[in-house]
């Protein structure tokens, strides 16, 4: 609950700093990859033993330590979730994805009812495992919050869910019709695709700036300033990027299988395919780790308000190459170093990520009071 102090700080402003002077707060991270390692594998060892049920406790316990080794103005960040809520979200998710395949098995119109029915039911999900995430973390044992409806949940995620469901049923209706695969099948698909792939930038941007406008530090609401615009930029240049790299593997593809032809069984084509598979895998890795580089400083450098900025240095290909060597350590020792990749990985992010504030840490602190109990 909001005191008197942290109400009127929020409708008259905070005291700014003298002169228009600028505080820098640096994202500092201090954690040892061995200690995590430990707690992860430990995590890796009991989740297996336990069919997944201790999952949420493991994810738990690496999150809250990844999250008190990072101090922001010299304060730590930390997480008082429950794993409880967790393993209820597991749960209902595993729930509903054997209730699909199991009315599939029944027949194919039931299946397609209960994946509508879950598709539709995917953005409340979403909002349970955000909001609990959100509303349990703080800073200096100060509450952070996030505040919003499911309205805007809904009007983010409903165009893509809306487009995906309509192709599933025109599919549905053409192999009902006995339509094959022929011109007009395709002419259906690829309007539903492109419906599809049309309705993915602005369900992007309401998505993001749905969550960032509705996070809350103490008498500071957030604002997210990123233009519609520069989502499309954005996800214009993955998609021309990623169908770039996808003829390239084509061509390739059909040169290997070509070369393997003309060799007379020398190569055979199951040793073509594997590596042709590999090659795809590798494609997407690279594709989503750019993805996520390019979306982490785009959210967080427009994130702010008069108050206090984000400010994002996180290099795409310098962390595209990070992940990529990750990659192959992460295979050759079978995943054992994959907590030591983690690792690396939130200090790229949290050295990257920087502060800009008009108040003093004092100011917001006096205005922000700690929490007094733990949350449950």
């Amino acid at each position: 609950m909001n005191t008197p102090s942290v109400r009127s700080a929020t409708r008259r402003g905070l005291p700014r700093l003298p002169g228009g002077a600028v505080d820098t707060w640096p994202v500092q991270f201090s954690g040892d990859a061995d200690d995590y390692a430990a707690i992860w594998l430990q995590g890796a060892i009991l989740s297996l033993l336990s069919l997944g049920l201790y999952l949420p406790w493991a994810r738990l316990r690496c999150r809250r330590y990844l999250l008190q080794h990072t101090r922001v103005a010299g304060q730590s960040v930390d997480d008082h979730g429950s794993p409880l809520p967790m393993l209820v979200r597991q749960l209902l998710a595993c729930s509903l994805a054997g209730a699909v395949a199991l009315a599939a098995q029944g027949s194919p119109l039931m299946g397609l009812l209960a994946l509508t029915l879950g598709l539709l039911s995917w953005p409340l999900l979403w909002l349970a495992g955000v909001s609990h995430r959100a509303n349990r973390l703080s800073w200096g044992n100060r509450p952070l919050g996030l505040q919003g409806c499911v309205a805007g949940v809904y009007r983010a995620w409903g165009p893509p869910l809306l487009a995906v469901t309509g192709l599933l049923w025109s599919a549905w209706g053409l192999h009902r019709v006995g339509v094959g695969v022929g011109p007009a099948a395709w002419a259906v698909w690829g309007l539903a695709g492109g419906l599809c792939a049309l309705s993915v930038p602005p369900a992007v941007w309401r998505l993001w700036h749905w969550r960032q406008s509705h996070a809350r530090l103490g008498p500071l609401r957030l604002r997210w300033q990123a233009s519609r615009r520069s989502v499309w930029a954005l996800c214009c240049q993955v998609l021309a990027r990623g169908a770039l790299m996808g003829l390239m593997w084509l061509g390739l593809l059909a040169l290997a299988l070509a070369g393997a032809r003309l060799s007379g069984g020398a190569v055979p084509l199951t040793w073509v395919w594997v590596a042709a598979a590999l090659a795809a895998v590798l494609l997407a890795l690279l594709q989503w780790w750019q993805w996520q580089a390019r979306r982490f400083r785009l959210v967080w450098d427009q994130t702010g308000n008069r108050c206090l900025r984000f400010r994002c240095t996180l290099s795409p290909s310098a962390l595209t190459g990070m992940h990529l060597r990750h990659a192959v350590l992460v295979l050759c020792t079978a995943g054992v170093y994959w907590p030591w990749a983690q690792i690396e990985s939130w200090q790229a992010h949290a050295g990257a990520t920087v502060l800009r504030s008009r108040v003093s840490v004092r100011t917001l602190t006096r205005h922000w009071p700690a929490r007094r109990s733990a949350l449950g």
